[in-house]
């Protein structure tokens, strides 16, 4: 609450813009609806608010401005109006509060002016009056009670005064409207002004020019003499709030520096506040002086930090040429030291191509000799491999052979056999008497036994055996010639 009546307090004798805005647009568009169809469509009035549009223009200010002071006067009516109330139900309430202890009075008036009706809440005198009770309140002492009044009074006068700020301004546009409405008629009058007219019917001319001058001068006196006429509106409209702010100066003075003075139980207490109220101030400029000093500080700071930014990007810019300088010329040698390397290493490159495309020439040809070599031993192996079936049908032969040798040998013991048979029968002949004269005998030579020759038969003998058995005679016939099958 106390809050609340504190803003209140802050925007007594102001005027909202929009609605006053508003009103004067209202009252202006009445004004020229009533020049056109209604009954102020006079001659006069027609030629003085609509001949040009500037005119219009300072007309419609002229209704703002009267809007504003009519709003003024009526709030300023309507507070004086309850002024003789508000003092009423102030000193009703003070005369109740003189039993109760000085020090609490500002706390005890505080609580009983919130328990007041609406309309008096709004009353200006009972804004100031809980406004100055809170800051007493707040600050816990009463010492200072004349000055806080006064710093009210004067804070009441300058929002009176600068609520005066519209009007002003108003009251200055209007006659530079004027003027400007003259400028433009005089200059478009002697634009439309004909040269040729002039020359010939001068008369005629004349009327024109006087005619164009006519509406010119008229937006100017129209000007004119709405600023007069609002300048003693806000004339009366200002004495009429001077009184009121005078009249709200005076009974705060009255009624609180009688109420609220201070009694004897609160000497020490007075004595005290000047002290207090020192150290407080003190205080205020200690801080107020260390806030300075951190401003400083850090401005300080901030051109340091600006100064130490632009000298490391100074630094740093020269580095970077410096760096880009030296990184261009390593780049030049390395690239020459490159472009060496690379003649070089093509040159050597050149040189084991060459090298190895005669290595690669000398291989080819000893491949080429080895593969004729390998066709040759091809050639060979060939032929030698003809030459081993050659052999082999050699050597089947050669079997072949073999096997006939064997024959032949199974002849030729056959044939001795016989030979000897036939001995053996020439003995057994010649034993018999029948052959006469000695027959000579040639044993058979004994030849090994082997593996392959046959063994005879058990139970036969060999022809040798037979041969040379004399005790077997012919003649008895008891003894069988050996055949020449089985000896053999």
């Amino acid at each position: 609450m106390a809050n609340r009546n504190r803003s209140n307090a802050q925007h007594s004798f102001e005027t909202p813009l929009p609605p006053i805005l508003a009103g004067g647009v209202m009252l202006a568009a009445v004004f020229f609806a009533s020049v056109y169809w209604g009954p102020l469509g006079t001659p006069m009035l027609r030629r003085y608010a609509t001949n040009h549009p500037v005119a219009i223009a300072s007309i419609s200010l002229f209704f703002i401005g009267l809007a504003t002071i009519a709003t003024k006067w009526l709030v300023s009516v309507r507070q004086l109006a309850g002024l003789g109330r508000a003092v009423k139900a102030l000193q009703l309430l003070i005369d109740e509060g003189h039993e109760v202890p000085t020090l609490r009075r500002p706390e005890w008036l505080l609580a009983r002016l919130h328990g007041l009706s609406a309309s008096l809440l709004n009353h200006w005198l009972i804004q100031r009056i809980v406004f100055l009770l809170d800051l007493q309140v707040h600050r816990g002492q009463q010492a200072s009670l004349e000055s806080d009044l006064e710093k009210l009074a004067d804070a009441e006068a300058q929002r009176q005064h600068d609520s005066y700020s519209l009007i002003r301004i108003i009251n200055w546009a209007m006659p530079m409207l004027g003027f400007l409405g003259t400028v433009l008629g005089i200059s478009q009058t002697l634009g439309q002004l004909d040269t040729e007219l002039l020359a010939t019917q001068q008369q005629e001319a004349m009327n024109q020019l006087t005619a164009g001058l006519y509406v010119a001068f008229d937006t100017t006196a129209t000007a004119l003499v709405l600023t007069v006429a609002l300048m003693f509106l806000q004339f009366t409209v200002n004495r009429l709030e001077n009184r009121l702010l005078t009249r709200l100066d005076t009974d705060s003075h009255r009624l609180l520096i009688t109420f609220l003075a201070i009694g004897e139980e609160s000497d020490r207490q007075s004595l005290l506040a000047p002290i207090q109220r020192l150290c407080e101030e003190m205080v205020e400029a200690n801080v107020r002086t260390c806030q300075q000093q951190a401003e400083l500080f850090a401005r300080a700071i901030a051109e340091q930090e600006s100064r130490w930014t632009d000298r490391i990007l100074t630094v740093t810019e020269g580095i970077g040429q410096q760096f880009s300088e030296m990184l261009s010329q390593s780049l030049t040698v390395h690239l020459a030291r490159l472009h060496e390397l690379q003649q070089e290493h093509a040159q050597y490159f050149d040189s084991r191509w060459k090298q190895w495309q005669t290595d690669m020439s000398t291989a080819a040809r000893q491949l080429h000799q080895q593969q004729q070599a390998l066709t040759k031993h091809t050639s060979a192996l060939e032929q030698l491999t003809r030459g081993t079936a050659d052999l082999k049908r050699l050597e089947e032969s050669i079997l072949e052979t073999a096997v006939r040798l064997e024959h032949l040998k199974t002849i030729e013991e056959a044939s001795i056999c016989v030979a000897e048979a036939v001995a053996v029968l020439a003995t057994s002949l010649e034993h018999a008497g029948i052959v006469r004269g000695p027959v000579s005998v040639r044993p058979r030579p004994a030849r090994p036994r082997s593996a392959s020759s046959p063994t005879p038969p058990l139970g036969q003998s060999s022809t040798n055996d037979q041969a040379v058995d004399p005790r077997r005679s012919p003649a008895t016939g008891s003894s069988e010639q050996p055949k020449p099958g089985k000896a053999a």
